[in-house]
């Protein structure tokens, strides 16, 4: 071998071994600054604001992922409701423990997932995983109390404003199937303190009443000073705190009846100079009549709201009841 040819190996043999030893040494700076930051003690901010130090950078973003993992949601799938990030800290920064960082971060943070979503005036009511099941889930909203009217005046409707669509809810309201959705938008929420007035029935008396209200009858006492609870009379108003727990949706229902009902007579009355003041007398007993009636009976969540006539036929007119009164004056 010529010795051209032997410094073209050594030089190509030097290359190499120069190549070998950056990448060697590159490696371990990298190594050594991945390791360096990893281990320097970290901050979570949420919404800017530095909220807990911890450790490391791992220590925080395990206690993120133990916020995610614990929604029963895919983790992978789950962000915050708040702009959430990890900086590094600050060499003088005192790091807390995970334990206590998890608490203080838990309580700041609101875990959300994109889901398809009912929404119910505005607001998601409940998250379902597509489209199909969100409709499935509003017909047998609807199935659940139409099957109580026994002649559906028109389609069971929504109260409330009703829409499905993609949105980040939290993921307590998500549920995997229909039957699990419906029960979660029936469910009473925290129950609603309103005032009522109750009207005394024939035989109520103060302890009965304050029973059937859900108050205490010390507190009847106090919400009507004014009446004597010992002396109720007939007819009495009371003042009454009630609850009422409001489901998510409401589901109106119109039950359309007909019935035959009589229709009172009409009193006339017709001055006679004859007769003196404060006399009367029948002219004509008259007679009811006769009517049919459609009327609609309205329930909401299966409960009875109110009802009104949609229509009216007069099947026998009333013959009015005449009385004859006295203005003649004595003496």
């Amino acid at each position: 071998m010529d010795q051209e040819s032997i410094i073209r190996s050594l030089r190509k043999q030097m290359l190499i071994e120069r190549i070998a030893f950056g990448a060697v040494a590159l490696i371990l700076v990298i190594c050594w600054t991945v390791g360096h930051f990893r281990n320097a003690k970290s901050l979570i901010l949420v919404d800017g604001r530095p909220i807990v130090c911890v450790p490391s950078a791992s220590d925080a973003n395990d206690i993120l992922a133990r916020i995610k993992s614990q929604t029963g949601c895919d983790p992978s799938e789950i962000t915050f409701r708040q702009d959430v990030r990890v900086e590094r800290a600050p060499g003088n920064t005192y790091a807390v423990s995970r334990h206590k960082a998890y608490r203080t971060v838990l309580r700041l943070v609101s875990p959300v997932v994109p889901k398809w979503a009912i929404i119910v005036d505005g607001r998601p009511a409940v998250a379902v995983p597509s489209r199909e099941i969100a409709g499935e889930v509003l017909e047998t909203a609807k199935r659940k109390f139409g099957t109580m009217a026994h002649n559906l005046a028109e389609e069971p409707q929504f109260k409330q404003s009703v829409t499905v669509d993609v949105a980040a809810v939290d993921p307590a309201i998500f549920r995997k199937n229909a039957d699990e959705a419906v029960k979660l938008l029936f469910s009473e929420s925290a129950p609603v303190v309103k005032d009522a007035v109750y009207t005394v029935q024939k035989g109520d008396i103060a302890g009965q009443i304050a029973a059937r209200c859900g108050v205490k009858l010390a507190d009847l006492w106090a919400m009507n000073p004014d009446v004597n609870l010992n002396r109720l009379q007939v007819g009495d108003r009371l003042r009454v705190k009630t609850t009422a727990a409001r489901p998510k949706l409401t589901v109106v229902v119109r039950d359309l009846v007909e019935r035959t009902e009589t229709v009172p007579p009409p009193l006339q009355q017709v001055a006679s100079g004859s007769m003196y003041q404060g006399k009367t007398y029948v002219l004509s007993p008259g007679a009811p009549g006769l009517r049919k009636v459609r009327l609609q009976t309205i329930y909401e969540n299966g409960r009875r709201t109110g009802s009104e006539v949609v229509d009216e036929q007069i099947l026998r007119a009333p013959v009015p009841r005449r009385i004859a009164v006295g203005m003649r004056r004595r003496g």
